[in-house]
This record gives C-alpha cells, structure tokens and sequence, in this order.
C-alpha cells in the first residue's frame, strides 16, 4: 500500500504572477522548488552560459597556477580517481583537459575496490612517488583524507583535492587547491555538483586560462550527463544544463569507446536520454569497479583504437552480466536474513561472507525498497567487515553513523548512502543496536509506509497534446526533476486485461466526464487483473507519456497506484 502525497496547491496570489505559464506547468515548477521568474527561465530555457564562472571557486585560481607550473616544468600528474561511473568519468574529462592545456605526461590512477578501498592510500601514493610524479589531484573523492595528503606531501607530492561529498568533521590541511562546493568556506554558489561537475568547472577554468578555442570544451559534456545522471544528482540548476546538452553531446560523442559501448548493450536507434544512461551506460561502467577493475571503464573511455574499444565494450557488458547474476545471488541471501527484522527493527542488516564489496550496496538498495526502511548489507572480506548502507527519506543514514562512529574504522556518504568499515568483529553487534537507536529518534510510523508524491490532481479533460508537449518540455527527468505524476479521482473502467508474459501487465481504458483515454501498469497484472470490471470505479496515480507505433502517436497514461471505490 502507498500512501499518497499530494504537493500542495500553488495560491492565488503566487499563480498570478505568472499569468502566461499553463497553470499545470506553473504548479509542477513550483513543487520543483523554482518560484521566481529568473529560476523559472533559467529553468525552461536553460543554455550553456548559464553555467557560473569557475573562478568563484576558492581554490580555482591556486588550481590554475598549479597547472600552469606543470606545463612549464614538465611535471608528472597522476589523477587519483574512485571506482564509481562518477571518479571514472571525472579521471577521463581531467586527463583529456591536462592533455589538451599541455601537460606532458598524465597518469591515472583508480584503487581497487575491494583490495584497496575508497580514497588516497600511502601504498598507492609510494606507487605514484615512484613514478616520478609531483602532483597528485584526487577526483570524486580526497576530502577525508587527513593523514594521507599529509603522507603525500611528506613524499614530495602536491595534491589538489576535486571533490563532491559532505565536508567531514576533518579535512585534509595543506593541499594547493581544494574544490569541493560542501566546503563550509566554498562560495561557490551551487552545491549539488557530481564530481564530475566540479571536474569539468576545472575544464572550463583551464580552457579558459590557456586561451584555447571557445566553445570546444563542450565537447566534455558526454561524460558529464553520464556522471551526473548516474551519480543520481538532482537534474536541476547546473546540472541540468550539463544534463541536457550532456545528451546531445552523448548522441553524437566522438568517444569510441561509448560508441562501442551503446553497440553492444544494443541501443535501439534513436536518441538517449537519461533511462539510457542511468540504466544502460552507467551500470556497464559501474559494473567493473564493482567485480573486477575500473580501470576497464577508464580504459574505455580513453581508448583512440576502434579494434581495443570494442574489445572493451564486450568485456563491460559481459562484466555486467556477471554484476546482475551476483546480486541476485546475494539478495535472495541477504533477504533470508532480514525478513524477521522487518518485524521489529527500524534499520535491516545482513551479513555474509565473501560478498562482493562493490555489490552489497545494490543489494542494500534493493532491501529498503522492499520493506522501506534503512539497511545495512556487510560482507566479511580480509580487511574485516565492510558494508554498505542505503535509507529512506526521513532517516540521514550517514550522519548516524557519526553517532555510532566508536564502532567504525571508515565511513562516509551522502543522506541517502554510505559505505562504511567497521573496526572488528566485536562491534557488529553494539553498530547495529546504536543505529537502530538512532532511527528511532527521526523516524516515525508514517515514515515507514512508501509515500508516492504526486504533483497535483488532474483531470482527464485538462489532458491535451499542447498539456502533454509542455511537459515533455521539462525534461530532461531524473532525480530532482522526475517525470510528473498526477491524480485523478473517480475514474470510470471501459476495460481492463492483462498483457506481457504470463499476463503480467495490465491495459485498460479509462472514461472520467466523458473523456477516454488508454492506460497501463506494469507488474501488476496479478493483483488488479481480476479485480477490475468494466463499470468500476477507481482512483489513478499516473504520469503522462507519449505512445508511438508506426508512426501513429496517442497519449496514454502510466499507472503508478491504483485505488478502488
């Protein structure tokens, strides 16, 4: 059962402001959090130029200065990359624009996931000092790591921190230039930038310094709509407009490695969007560092040999398989373990060993959308344990953890994520009473029913094509901006049967006030298939979308929830 929230209804006095805009569009803006006629603009039509100076960054100019001084001295870089489609892509759009500004020699370097973990480590850093490197800049991740910059610089090695997480209770002293917009001391003006967001500020920033040819920068954008999106940043300020002409960078991107990429996932001819690459492209470049190496996606992403990036986009999509079957495997496992807590506990745990690293965060994220609420998934590996959390929306999964930090050798994250390493076996035990501790203090009993936000309710007159063309006009969708949802109440029943495999699906067509309109719902072919009549009455949860076939196009509306009288 979903409970329903529907967002309050724009006043009078707000809407009146804006006569020109449909009032639907107006509602649906203003539950985006855009309320004033310049957000609004920027918002529906946003361009390239409404990107903020790069320069506003603390550090951005100490950055600049520090590569100029490598260009001209012949300095090694090495970028220190994360094993997410985020620190891949970052580590490839830097070392293109190191490459281009001219840097001589540019290294990248990714840690093993399970092997070495996230973020700087001083084997990886005696690895780079002998190399002969003299600056090491860390992208989409450096912001915890206190002891390891200093190590660094005690080996001879400049360090620039690149980087997107929340600011820890520590941070590294220091480095010759830290961009990270969480900084408390960041004046950079929009916070909810991917690490490849902050990477490609500094593309623009030494495209700009090093005078080269406006406007070719733009070419970066392939990777950053695929790291923002995939990164589920919110689509909205900067990172929609890197979104957007992100896409149409990606539908014609030179990278060889992503042509052969979208070939062998087998696109569909046509343009991507943000479904492609948050659940086609960005789980294949996920997928390496997850079961094997990113150095794969890296090595993709960089490639300039048709025959090796061919090569690569097999072994990305095979790898990916291989990430799919494990977490499946790991799932049905963890699930034995956390059903009867779903009784008694606020946050799940399971535990298992020899469980994939990069993969227990997927299974985590799979338990809290079933039982809907937090969980936490470790696997014993050599290091100890080392788990992954994901939560709901009440419950900031990562600033518990500071409450139960005692028990934790590592951890970090986001609201809605984190990774963690607990100090050993003895504190498994007291970690999971004190987080459930901690929930209990935030989350309420509502809070554990799945909420379905809608946007407004809406009649099925008020549907039309130039309705229907506005809102396509919003997009693109994604986390901060997701495709409108409404409600409409009282909806008659024409038909209604089941479709797909098994009929696992179910098509209807639906009549309020005299106005037909053909609808499905995916999965719930079951549940609804044989409790629907023609003649019933019921509620909708649904968005609207565009049906093409043979080149006939007929709106149609999405089931989301269905209610009956």
């Amino acid at each position: 059962m979903l409970n329903w929230k529907i967002a309050p209804t724009i006043d009078e006095d707000k809407a009146s402001k804006f006569p020109d805009i449909h009032r639907v569009i107006l509602q649906l803006l203003f539950n985006r959090g855009l309320a004033s006629q310049e957000e609004i603009d920027h918002f529906l039509n946003p361009q390239y130029e409404d990107l903020h100076d790069p320069f506003i960054f603390r550090d951005m100019e100490k950055l600049v200065s520090r590569i100029r001084q490598a260009v001209n001295s012949g300095d090694s870089i090495f970028i220190y990359g994360d094993y997410d489609a985020d620190g891949v892509c970052s580590s490839a759009l830097l070392a293109e624009t190191l490459r281009t500004v001219g840097v001589k020699k540019v290294d990248v370097y990714i840690p093993h996931r399970e092997r070495e973990g996230y973020g700087l480590n001083n084997p990886a850093i005696d690895y780079i000092a002998s190399q002969g490197a003299k600056l090491i800049i860390t992208v989409d991740c450096g912001s915890s790591n206190v002891a390891e910059v200093e190590y660094a610089q005690l080996k001879g090695l400049d360090v620039i921190i690149c980087d997107h997480h929340e600011e820890p209770p520590q941070i590294p002293k220091g480095a010759i230039a830290f961009l990270n917009p969480h900084l408390t001391s960041e004046p950079y003006p929009f916070k909810q930038l991917a690490a490849v967001g902050v990477t490609f500020k500094v593309g623009q920033a030494l495209w700009k310094a090093f005078d080269l040819p406006a406007g070719k920068e733009k070419w970066l954008l392939d990777l950053a709509a695929i790291a923002t999106i995939t990164d589920m940043m919110p689509l909205l300020g900067e990172n929609r407009v890197l979104a957007r002409f992100g896409l149409v960078v990606l539908n014609k991107t030179k990278r060889l490695g992503l042509q052969e990429l979208i070939k062998a996932m087998a696109g569909a001819p046509g343009e991507l969007g943000v479904y492609d690459v948050g659940f086609k492209i960005g789980p294949r470049l996920n997928a390496a560092g997850r079961i094997d190496h990113a150095n794969t996606s890296y090595e993709l992403l960089a490639s300039t040999d048709p025959v090796e990036a061919a090569e690569l986009a097999k072994i990305l999509n095979a790898t990916n398989t291989e990430r799919q079957a494990e977490t499946e495997r790991i799932l049905e496992e963890a699930l034995e373990q956390v059903g009867e807590q779903a009784q008694h506990c606020l946050v799940l745990v399971a535990v298992g060993r020899d469980w994939p690293v990069g993969v227990v965060g997927l299974v985590s994220g799979k338990i809290t959308e079933k039982y809907h609420r937090p969980s936490l998934v470790l696997t014993r590996t050599e290091k100890g344990l080392v788990g992954s959390g994901r939560s709901i929306e009440s419950f900031n999964i990562t600033s518990a953890m500071v409450s139960a930090s005692e028990y934790l050798s590592h951890f970090g994250g986001h609201a809605a994520a984190c990774g963690f390493t607990l100090k050993d076996e003895e504190s498994l035990e007291p970690f999971r009473k004190a987080m459930n501790e901690e929930a209990a203090k935030v989350i309420a009993d509502e809070d554990l029913i799945k909420a379905l936000h809608l946007d407004l309710e809406l009649s099925f007159k008020d549907i039309t094509w130039d309705l229907v063309e506005q809102i396509e006009g919003l997009a693109p969708f994604g986390i901060g901006n997701p495709r409108p949802r409404f409600a409409s109440f009282s909806v008659g029943v024409r038909e209604a049967y089941t479709i797909g495999n098994d009929g696992k699906h179910l098509r209807l067509v639906l009549e309020q006030q005299r106005v037909m309109f053909e609808a499905v719902s995916f999965g719930t072919g079951e549940e609804w298939g044989a409790k629907l009549r023609p003649g019933d009455l019921i509620d909708i949860a649904y968005e609207v979308e565009v049906n093409e076939w043979k080149g006939n196009k007929k709106i149609q509306l999405k089931i989301q929830d269905i209610k009956k009288k």
